[in-house]
This record gives structure tokens, C-alpha cells and sequence, in this order.
């Protein structure tokens, strides 16, 4: 069931987004002696994302604007979401760096670049075992020449090798912390065991029904690309309460998937039929008109695209007449 393209990614910007969850994270596990240089009242998201197109499988990512020391800085969240590490992971995120400071001097061209805290929260199946800095992917070179090699330190979160006990915060970002920190796992059991109460807990709160939602899509993409009888029969196991909050949510995405399916084939055939209708009346000519009209997704206007084929004799009088 392909219920969102990017579930990661759509968990991570929920959860990290949101800016009383950031600031739950950033209190609970930055560093004190970082903590006390930074003041985390007016954090605001910058930017949500620096990672192209085609990295968007593997990497997610935030930019909040903080005070630093007094002045203004950034805080750079880099989630790697692959199933296994890679060696590149801090050079791309240098690259990001470079990024933020390159947009910040276009908008700033007279002022000096912000200082930019940089995270790593790396989830996969494997440890981290790359250390937490540039240096240690670079070969050992003498003391006269290592000042002239770039090089940064990152803070490292592999929540995979923290006990369920060591996740702390708030019911929404403990929830997302666990999750990630199971969701690779053999056997999904022990995950929903830790994810259930929390659902419970959040399902009282009327601001927690979109996140629940954006919880259990994430469990049926990733979480051993689980069925709903499964999720069903493994959740009733550990608690019927639990049970009722995920599947009413499982449910109502398996639904909303299929109307959505519904919608799409009605479009996707409407689109055929005036691609005909075009051709027919108008010839080969009509071709690259017929490509620009299927990049509208809104059926009623294509149903009226296709009455207004059948009134006009001139493809020019038709193209003028819509606006695509």
C-alpha cells in the first residue's frame, strides 16, 4: 500500500517541525555547555530543506534560526534515513553548510556569516561507527599542514543504541524517538509495545490526531511493510485500547488511499479521452497542447476542456480560450 512517498520524511518535518517539539529535542539532548550559549525562546524554521531532489529517499532536514551568544545563528538537523551508514553522510552535510551560508550572504551580502550548529540523527539499521567529525574520514597528515584541511565537528544522535529508558522528552517526540529507534527492527512487537501508550496518551489530546495519523502511515510504509490484519493482530496482542486508536487511523488511510486511486484513474481517463478528441479533430499539431493539459489534475476542468473541444473549429481559438 504506497500510502505517502517519503514517510521519513513526512514523520521527521511533523515531528521536528513543530517548534515546541524542536525546542523539547534541543533541552534534552544538546550538550549543557552548548545549552548555555544558546536561547531556544524565539526559534524559528528558517528553511525546511537544503537535500535535492533525488537525496530526498535518504536524507530530511531542518534549519532553525536561534540566538547564539546574544546574536543571531542556526541550528542545521540533518536526518539520515538510509538503512545503512555512509562514509559521505558528513561531507553532504558539509555541503549543506556551505549551502545555508551561500543563501544567507545573498540576502546578506554586508554582513558576516551566522554560526551554524550542525546535528546529525542518523537512523538505520546498522551503529554509527563513523565518529562525529570531518577529520576522521581525512588520511593522518603532520601537525604544519592538518590547519589547512577543512574540517567540522557534528553532533551525533543514533537513537538506535539508546534504551527506551535513555529517550526522554515530551509524548511527541518520545514517540517519534522510539519509533525510529525500532522501526528497523526484526520483530516490530517490542516497537509497538513502546509506541501504543503513547498513542493512547495522544489520541486524548485533540491536538494529536493529525500527528497519530502521520504515526501510523509511517508504521505501514516502513514497519516490515506490515498489513492492516497484521497490524491489527499484533497491536490487539499488546493492548486493545492501543488497538482501537491505531486501526480507526489505519483504516481511515486505507480508505482515503483508495478514493484517492478512484480520483486519479477518473483523471488519468479523462485525460486519454480529450488527448483523443484533440488528435482527431485537430491533428498531430494538437500534441504539445495535449501535453500541457495533463499536468491539470483538477477534473472538472477537464471535463470542461473537453466540452470546449467539441465548440471550437481552431486549435489557436481553444488554446487562447483555457487557462492552463
Amino acid at each position: 500500500m504506497d500510502i505517502i512517498k517519503t514517510p521519513h520524511d513526512a514523520l521527521f518535518k511533523r515531528t521536528l517541525g513543530d517548534k515546541e517539539v524542536a525546542v523539547d529535542f534541543l533541552q534534552n539532548y544538546l550538550p549543557d555547555d552548548i545549552l548555555t550559549e544558546i536561547d531556544l525562546t524565539d526559534i524559528k524554521v528558517a528553511k525546511d530543506s537544503f537535500i535535492d531532489r533525488e537525496l530526498e529517499e535518504s536524507f530530511s532536514d531542518l534549519l532553525y534560526n536561534v540566538s547564539i551568544d546574544g546574536k543571531d545563528g542556526f541550528i542545521y538537523v540533518l536526518f539520515e534515513h538510509k538503512s545503512y551508514y555512509d562514509k559521505m553522510t558528513p561531507i553532504q552535510m558539509l555541503g549543506y553548510i556551505i549551502d545555508i551560508w551561500k543563501l544567507y550572504h545573498k540576502q546578506n551580502k554586508n554582513k558576516k556569516l551566522l554560526p551554524i550548529l550542525p546535528i546529525l540523527i542518523y537512523h538505520g539499521d546498522k551503529k554509527w561507527n563513523l565518529g562525529s567529525s570531518l577529520s576522521e574520514l581525512i588520511e593522518t597528515i603532520p601537525a604544519a599542514i592538518s590547519d589547512y584541511i577543512p574540517g567540522y565537528n557534528y553532533l551525533l544522535y543514533d537513537f538506535s543504541s539508546y534504551s527506551d529508558a535513555e529517550i526522554k522528552g515530551q509524548i511527541k517526540l518520545r514517540l517519534f524517538l522510539k519509533l525510529i529507534s525500532h522501526i528497523f527492527d526484526d520483530d516490530f512487537d517490542n516497537g509497538l509495545r513502546e509506541v501504543l501508550p503513547l498513542l493512547i496518551e495522544l489520541r486524548k489530546k485533540t491536538t494529536g490526531l493529525e500527528y497519530i495519523e502521520t504515526v501510523v502511515k509511517y508504521i505501514l510504509n516502513i514497519g516490515e511493510e506490515i498489513s492492516l490484519s497484521e497490524l491489527d493482530r499484533k497491536s490487539k496482542n499488546i493492548s486493545a485500547e492501543g488497538s482501537a486508536v491505531i486501526m480507526t487511523i489505519a483504516e481511515k488511510i486505507y480508505h482515503d488511499g483508495r478514493e484517492e486511486g478512484k480520483e486519479e484513474g477518473k483523471i488519468e481517463n479523462m485525460h486519454e479521452m480529450i488527448e483523443f478528441a484533440l488528435e482527431l479533430k485537430f491533428g498531430l499539431t494538437s500534441k504539445p497542447f495535449a501535453k500541457d493539459i495533463k499536468k491539470i489534475r483538477d477534473y472538472e476542468k477537464l471535463r470542461e476542456i473537453k466540452v470546449a473541444i467539441k465548440n471550437h473549429d481552431s486549435l489557436d481559438e481553444l488554446v487562447k480560450s483555457i487557462d492552463v
